[in-house]
């Protein structure tokens, strides 16, 4: 059994570094392929594209409208009539318009802004998943490829009398737990690969580099995310429709025009001058005035409601982040000397000093130490991004391992 020893140091620098040679692409490189030019980022922005129309539509004064007629009844004048009627905007319904249609397009603009940041979170989450499954499966495969050698060498001892069957049959054990791990590693590597792809298919072969944890940012200010900013300009657009919804006269329609008399031969001529007013005696636009005193309520007590909160949730969001990322470089910390540990082991097997079983037990608790590594670095990413929600940008990234 202790010539076992020998096969586990020279396997341990080989233990999670299967992959053959690739040209490493980093976070920030994966990133630079998703700007505005990409298919994902244009396709954002409806709503801000609606919001531009609504203001160009408030700020276009009403067009003026041209008639012509010809009245020529049996043995009568023929009466030709030209006008023009045209609604000055005097009413002030126009400039209450164009201010909530403004505030429209402001708030349009940060539910934009928050869009792009969560594309980019949707992005980095992607590239995570993929190097952190691809890393979670070399490292299956790394432990797979040493224990099945383990076994082999076993059961060649075994064969000759000089191991016994016992030991070759653990190690068979110990591989099929791995093996069952790698199935799993495999199908979410692929699953995240193609995911990864997809945002970026120019980058198929290339390696994905770990990203590192990148410090907690300096400054932030609970009112500042986009989505409270938004809900500020939508409350002050939802009190400017309310004001005009309150407005129910309408200016005058102002006509001008020519009316021209022919009859035999002569014909006399003259200015045609009119005035149009609706006058509002049933409808005063009650419906509308309801619905948006309606809507201005629920978009204060939205305001009302994210204001309260937000300062709560930015706390809880950088506390979430601190707490992931300082276990996250505690256990990378931990894993540092995994190699180490498991020539240590090797050695004191084959000095005799330690067993099989304390043997796979180093193994098992190194991979099981690397996998929890590995997660606690996805929790630490994941807050990050949670946090950089709360930037109008991104911010600033990390390197990688």
């Amino acid at each position: 059994m202790r010539g076992l020893g020998l096969v586990v140091v020279l396997a341990a620098p080989a233990f999670g570094n299967v992959g053959g040679a690739q040209e490493a692409v980093t976070e920030s490189q994966f990133l630079e392929g998703v700007g505005p030019e990409h298919a994902a980022a244009r396709a954002l922005g409806e709503d801000l594209a609606r919001a531009e129309a609504l203001r160009r539509r408030a700020a276009a004064l009403a067009n003026p409208r041209l008639e012509f007629s010809r009245e020529q009844p049996d043995d009568s004048p023929r009466q030709d009539t030209w006008s023009l009627s045209w609604v000055p905007p005097v009413d002030g319904r126009r400039g209450l318009a164009r201010a909530a249609a403004e505030a429209g397009l402001e708030a349009a603009q940060e539910r934009a802004a928050l869009e792009r940041a969560r594309l980019r979170s949707e992005v980095r989450r992607a590239y995570a998943d993929w190097s952190a499954t691809l890393e979670r499966r070399e490292l299956l495969s790394g432990q797979l490829a040493l224990v099945e050698d383990l076994a082999g060498k076993a059961q060649q001892r075994a064969r000759v009398g000089e191991e016994s069957g016992l030991a070759a049959r653990r190690l068979e054990l110990a591989a099929s737990e791995v093996q069952a791990q790698l199935v799993v590693a495999r199908t979410q590597q692929i699953r995240a690969e193609a995911t990864a792809l997809g945002w970026r298919p120019e980058l198929a072969g290339r390696r994905p580099g770990l990203p590192e944890l990148p410090p907690p940012p300096s400054t932030l200010d609970p009112a500042n995310r986009p989505d409270l900013r938004a809900l500020q300009h939508e409350a002050r657009q939802a009190a400017l429709e309310a004001r005009l919804a309150r407005r129910f006269w309408t200016a005058p329609e102002l006509q001008a025009g020519w009316q021209r008399l022919a009859d035999r031969g002569s014909s006399v001529s003259g200015p045609v001058l009119g005035l149009a007013w609706t006058v509002p005696l049933f409808d005063r636009n009650q419906a509308g005035r309801i619905e948006a005193a309606r809507r201005e309520e629920i978009a204060v007590a939205r305001l009302a409601l994210a204001s309260a909160r937000a300062e709560r949730e930015l706390k809880a969001a950088q506390e979430a982040y601190a707490v992931a990322a300082a276990a996250a470089e505690a256990s990378a910390d931990t894993t540092i000397d995994a190699d180490r540990l498991i020539t240590a082991a090797a050695a004191s097997f084959r000095a005799g000093e330690a067993t099989l079983t304390d043997l796979l037990d180093t193994l098992r608790a190194v991979r099981e130490a690397r996998l929890r590594s590995l997660d606690l670095l996805g929790a630490a990413l994941e807050a990050h991004r949670e946090l950089e929600l709360w930037t109008s940008g991104p911010l600033t990234s990390g390197g990688q391992r």
